[in-house]
């Protein structure tokens, strides 16, 4: 991490990360029940998550309870933040898990503690071992030889159920056999080796009415220098999606778009004002806020400069951009997905360029001097002239730039996004299969010559060999068991693809046909 001195994971190294946090909220680590929260990668990436920061809060605020952080942070036995615990001492060890990638991590992680990796192979003394996240709900199954047990949903609906269940059954046992019959939870040992369960598992998300309840807003537990949010208390704006993408988990994971009261939203800064006066605020859809422009200006006006993770294309309005302007914003980011107003069309995102060209002035007319776009290569009916639209989009955006702010002397510049549509679990092309990979490459080579001839404009592109490990991780089953042991072992992922071929490239490369094996869960 940059700025620190020590060795990455020791006692001095935690040390100096804890000199540089500013708690918004007090928290005491004497408690009488304890557990290891952790996330499967490092700590700038964890305390980024507001997710993560969001099950921090709420484990201190419930009596007798309280937890202590770890990150992939380092080697030998993973230490917490708080005190330098050793990992393995722990009768519970709560992982957030976003991306599928970070499944290595946590075999790592246990590896490095002394834990055994599958859960066959532990022990009465041994802890429990629990996965929560986006990834536990888009598909557990992958990880199901390792993990004794799932929490599928908002931390706010599973704790109550997950925390007197740790306090109060004498072994991990009798803590599984328990949470085996809760809503929210599954627990792989309570079905027979390689059997899927029948029934349908809920996943228990934040409904509206809970929304609306005071104290369901999540924000920043801890305000750190060292995060990709750099010194930002973040909120929390909605979540769900008011459209419904094909290619977007979030839509149709996260049920259906629904927001945190205004008054709700502009009473938590009074907690951030002591700490620090940079917000930012993030959600599937952030600018979708119905009172957005009212929450940026009222913000301002308390002295706070204020920053939005990404705005969907219809929500950029000129009050909207306004406030962020006048709050410090200088940069904004939008995903127009494709260059071809027909391909938009088929994602369900009908959204033509006319009206992208236009939202594109009026960020450069404001003043915004950054624009990022995101784009997905490798959609079903996609050819290469579409994938060159994308070049036409990006050229007519940097005109806009140039007509905007040139006359005012300043010239900006624009970043574009382009990663591989990997088909997840739960949305419109989950049946599909992912392009071959020398396709995909093809694609990425066009775009690279295209953006090489633009000035101004720089390209960010996903490796197709972590594309193609990550499609199959988001679709496997406890046939990615041996894969992963592998990788945590430090296989490279071009080996891991050769190695394992006969059982990748099918669930890659082939499209599934009758039941999803991950279909078990649903969204109660």
């Amino acid at each position: 991490m940059k700025g620190r001195t020590a060795e990455p994971g020791s006692r001095r190294y935690w040390a100096e990360i804890r000199s540089l946090e500013r708690p918004v909220l007090p928290v005491s680590h004497h408690s009488r029940y304890t557990l290891a929260l952790a996330y499967a990668n490092s700590y700038h990436v964890g305390m980024s998550s507001l997710a993560f920061q969001r099950v921090f809060e709420l484990i201190h605020r419930t009596p007798d309870w309280s937890c202590e952080r770890f990150f992939a942070d380092g080697i030998g036995m993973p230490l917490s933040v708080e005190a330098a615990t050793p990992l393995n001492s722990f009768g519970t060890i709560a992982f957030s898990i976003s991306f599928e990638e970070d499944y290595v991590h946590l075999l790592q992680m246990l590896d490095r503690a002394g834990i055994a990796l599958r859960r066959k192979d532990r022990g009465p003394k041994d802890p429990v071992i629990l996965v929560g996240g986006s990834c536990a709900m888009i598909n557990p199954l992958t990880l199901s030889e390792f993990v004794d047990v799932f929490a599928l949903g908002a931390a706010e609906n599973l704790l109550p159920e997950l925390l007197p269940a740790l306090a109060e059954e004498p072994a991990r046992e009798a803590v599984l056999e328990r949470l085996s019959s809760v809503d929210g939870f599954y627990v792989p040992a309570a079905f027979q080796p390689g059997e899927v369960p029948q029934h349908k598992l809920k996943k228990l998300e934040l409904s509206e009415e809970q929304m609306r309840l005071p104290g369901n807003l999540p924000t920043t537990a801890i305000v750190t220098p060292s995060t990709e949010f750099s010194d930002k208390f973040l909120i929390e704006m909605s979540r769900g999606c008011p459209e419904k993408c094909r290619y977007c988990w979030a839509t149709f994971g996260m049920g259906r778009f629904r927001w945190h009261p205004t008054d709700a939203i502009l009473g938590s800064l009074e907690r951030a004002r002591p700490i620090t006066d940079q917000l930012g605020f993030v959600a599937t859809a952030v600018g979708d806020h119905p009172e957005i422009e009212r929450i940026l200006r009222e913000a301002g006006d308390m002295g706070f400069r204020s920053a939005v993770s990404s705005v969907r294309i219809p929500a950029v309005t000129e009050g909207v951009l306004d406030a962020l302007y006048t709050s410090g914003g200088r940069s904004i980011t939008l995903a127009p997905e494709t260059g071809s107003d027909e391909l938009r069309v088929k994602l369900n995102k009908p959204i033509p360029n006319s009206v992208l060209f236009d939202k594109v002035r009026l960020i450069f007319r404001q003043g915004f001097t950054g624009l990022k776009l995101y784009f997905i290569i490798g959609l079903p009916e996609e050819t290469q002239e579409d994938v060159r639209s994308i070049l036409e989009v990006a050229a007519q955006c940097r005109a806009i730039m140039l007509e905007e702010l040139v006359p005012t002397g300043v010239i900006g510049q624009i970043h574009l996004g382009a990663n591989i549509l990997i088909p997840k679990p739960y949305t419109g092309y989950q049946r599909e299969h992912m392009e071959d990979a020398d396709s995909l490459k093809s694609k990425i080579s066009t775009l690279k010559r295209g953006v090489a001839s633009l000035d101004n404009i720089s390209l960010g592109t996903m490796s197709v060999r972590q594309a193609i490990w990550q499609a199959y991780l988001s679709k496997a089953d406890g046939t990615a068991t041996e894969p992963l042991e592998k990788a945590a072992q430090g296989v490279t992922t071009a080996n891991l693809l050769r190695e394992f071929r006969d059982r990748i490239d099918p669930l890659v490369f082939e499209s599934p046909s009758g039941p999803l094996p991950w279909q078990f869960l649903r969204t109660a």
